[in-house]
């Protein structure tokens, strides 16, 4: 499980997913996620399946609703969510839940 915001840069860094922002940045989107372990800890899965991603998408859209003023649809965060599959492959990154959430928050 990787859930906690050490954890999260961690992973991050050594997969090179958000190279382009600073720890700050990311610790400020790791904190419009209340609850990530609580949360990670309630999927029970270690990796994300992205045949099956609804899970992701309906977090990422609910972090977003209660954390910003915005118009993304679950289509839209779906599609996101889809191409974000392809990055994590091409790092050879697992998908984890958290750190993908995460992934996913800084780049809408």
């Amino acid at each position: 499980m990787t859930c906690k915001l050490h954890e999260v840069i961690d992973f991050v860094r050594q997969y090179h997913l958000l190279d382009d922002l600073s720890d700050e940045d990311i610790e400020g989107y790791f904190h419009t996620f209340h609850h990530a372990c609580k949360w990670d800890k309630e999927i029970h899965s270690h990796d994300i399946d992205c045949d099956e991603i609804g899970i992701i998408v309906d977090k990422t859209k609910e972090v977003l609703d209660e954390a910003y003023e915005h118009e993304y649809t679950i289509p839209q965060i779906y599609e996101v969510a889809k191409a974000f599959c392809g990055v994590f492959d091409a790092a050879k990154a697992p998908k984890a839940p958290v750190p993908f959430v995460i992934v996913l928050l800084t780049r809408l």
